[in-house]
């Protein structure tokens, strides 16, 4: 049987930790400042493009999580801003539109392995 070589679940466990962590942070930063008009999602999408980029570069299954990562963001958001104050709509909304995001890229990276340069090579030639 072959190895599988997706995203480890207790390494996407771990991110998704940090990103909800990070999200609480900056809310807490902008409840206190009183700024509604900063963005949350900018540190967490910072983060999870440099983790994406620096041990997981899974292109197709990095695509996918970035479609349902936004569309839970933008669906959550909408939904819930008439209810709440912006701050805690954009926290909450972040947080959950990143774990969306890994999960989508933990479960497909394991489905479409990344191209490796050999593999790269075959399909140039």
């Amino acid at each position: 049987m072959s190895e599988i070589r997706g995203v480890p679940w207790r390494e996407t466990a771990r991110v998704m930790a940090l990103c909800w962590a990070v999200c609480g942070v900056a809310y807490s930063i902008l409840n206190i400042l009183d700024e509604p008009t900063l963005p949350i999602a900018a540190p967490v999408v910072m983060l999870l493009a440099r983790w994406f980029w620096d041990r997981h570069r899974h292109w197709a299954a990095g695509a996918a999580a970035a479609f349902a990562g936004s569309a839970v963001v933008f669906v959550l958001t909408d939904l819930a801003r008439p209810h709440w104050d912006r701050i805690a709509v954009d926290a909450l909304g972040t947080a959950a539109g990143a774990t969306v995001a890994l999960v989508f890229f933990a479960g497909a990276s394991r489905l479409m392995p990344p191209i490796t340069r050999s593999d790269h090579a075959i399909h140039n030639s």
